[in-house]
């Protein structure tokens, strides 16, 4: 009797080696679950649930995981392998090249290809604050593809997107609307690419990481160096070969061969870079993006983050006026001077877009670690307002000038290009303050570059109808007018910064 009784009370104690055996998940969730589902219903939920608890599971294995390194130095999240990232880096590379070209040679194709001579800034600026437009609906759904498609099918996508347009567009007949079409649709391909840019290099982060942002902010410089100082040239160096300086085939050739190039490279890419291991569903949706834009923009009630608001519409502003106007402008002048004709090719035109774009690109990447350095070790403010200065100092002079392709000209395109990256670099740094919650950055991130988007799309509009009916300099006068407000917008927090210290001190 005394055995049987040790022998029941030891059946009833739980085992110390062998805990008992979990509930069955399942089984807890169908008792769950209302009886009047259907079949189909409790298979997609229970679809849904392991797919999260795959995705919280793959997360917290990354965690815990030890990175894999690029060149035995660079951290990089464990499901990542060096070589696929260096050619998801050499996509962003290819993208902005392609994309600075695009843009350049925007006036070429007006004057050259058709034959337009009149009310080309207006022609210009219109392109660009619609394509703007186009690019913030593609971003919407591109993120909302992303869900439920990889990440570096998008890439490749919109690679050969902008390759296939880049190829048709010399082609078009007429102004509107087959240009503005294709412009169009040219505009969903580099949205795609912009977008993908983020979300594969957060995805390829091990932890917080910021040399991965500083790696793919150099290969979008040097991809813009390289279409100035290598891709401009092709026109050129066509029309050596086949010995024709006018014919205007040379620049729809050159279109031809990097569109080419560039969707070729689209789906070569596509198995190379890094695959997509986490997938959220039902993050982005057109309600969920009006929804953080709203969120984030109420964050603006802190005059730090509607600094970064403010230098975001003025820097994208910067982006999109260099690329187009310096090169229409040059082109203008060459025409009005009687070097170049309407309907042929301008090659003094491109070669000295060349010039100034590419060296002007270059210094400024260089000074790109001078703001990186400020902004890390000082007042964030600070970087704001040297960039504004120097921004405005390049661009309201360079707004009078008589002669865009003078070497005072050229140093003045230098300015601007610093100030621009500077005011976007000091502007992003606004945004990573500890006055900006866990909570509600990826809502602030959204309306900083909404506010860029914004201000591509006035200020192209705008200087695009003064370049033609005021003066060729008019895009560069607004420029240097939002410099300046930057500028001020900083000594005026610098101020209260330094007025509040003091009071603190003083106590």
């Amino acid at each position: 009797m005394i055995q049987e009784k040790t022998e029941q009370q030891q059946q009833q104690l739980p085992d110390q080696h062998h805990p008992p055996a979990a509930p069955n998940v399942d089984e807890k969730w169908q008792q769950q679950q209302p009886s009047n589902m259907s079949t189909e219903d409790r298979m997609s939920v229970t679809d849904k649930s392991l797919i999260d608890q795959e995705s919280a599971l793959s997360n917290t294995n990354d965690e815990d995981l030890p990175p894999r390194k690029l060149l035995w130095v660079i951290p990089l999240a464990p499901h990542v392998n060096p070589i696929r990232f260096v050619c998801f880096l050499f996509a962003v590379f290819v993208s902005m090249s392609v994309i600075v070209y695009f843009a350049a040679a925007q006036a070429w194709t007006l004057s050259s290809v058709l034959m337009i001579s009149e009310n080309t800034g207006d022609a210009t600026g219109s392109l660009g604050t619609y394509s703007e437009v186009m690019s913030v609906v593609a971003v919407v759904v591109w993120g909302t593809l992303s869900d439920r498609i990889s990440k570096r099918s998008i890439m490749s996508i919109s690679l050969m997107i902008m390759g296939i347009i880049t190829i048709a567009y010399p082609h078009a007949n007429n102004l509107y609307p087959t240009l503005l079409i294709l412009r169009l649709i040219y505009s969903v391909g580099t949205a795609g690419t912009t977008c993908m840019m983020a979300a594969m290099m957060v995805e390829a982060m091990h932890k917080k990481n910021g040399i991965l942002a500083a790696m793919i902010g150099a290969c979008t410089g040097l991809g813009a160096i390289f279409a100035v100082f290598c891709l401009f040239d092709v026109p050129s160096q066509l029309s050596y070969m086949q010995d024709s300086f006018t014919d205007p085939i040379n620049i729809i050739v050159s279109y031809a061969i990097i569109g080419a190039v560039c969707t070729a490279l689209g789906l070569i890419l596509w198995p190379a870079m890094p695959p997509t291991i986490h997938r959220v569903r039902g993050e982005h949706s057109f309600k969920n993006f009006f929804l953080r834009l709203w969120n984030g923009t109420k964050a603006a009630k802190d005059p730090r983050i509607a600094l970064a608001f403010v230098t975001s519409f003025f820097a994208r502003s910067d982006e999109v006026i260099v690329s187009n106007f310096i090169s229409l402008w040059v082109q203008q002048y060459y025409i009005e001077k009687g070097v170049c004709q309407v309907g042929a090719s301008c090659y003094q035109g491109m070669a000295s877009t060349s010039t100034m774009t590419g060296i002007a690109q270059a210094v400024a990447l260089v000074s790109a670690v001078f703001f990186g350095g400020v902004s890390e070790y000082l007042p964030r403010e600070i970087g704001v307002l040297c960039a504004g200065i120097i921004g405005a100092v390049g661009c309201l002079p360079f707004s009078m000038s008589v002669d865009p392709t003078s070497n005072t000209s050229l140093a003045y395109v230098i300015l601007i290009a610093i100030g621009q990256y500077g005011m976007i670099i000091s502007g992003m740094a606004m945004l990573s303050g500890e006055y900006v919650s866990q909570e509600i950055r990826g809502s602030v991130a959204g309306a900083y570059s909404f506010c860029g988007a914004v201000g591509i799309i006035i200020v192209s509009k705008v200087g695009g109808v003064l370049f033609d009916q005021f003066k060729k300099g008019a895009p560069f006068l607004i420029l240097g007018i939002g410099h300046l407000v930057c500028s001020l917008f900083a000594i005026v927090l610098l101020a209260v910064r330094l007025y509040k210290h003091l009071k603190n001190r003083s106590r």
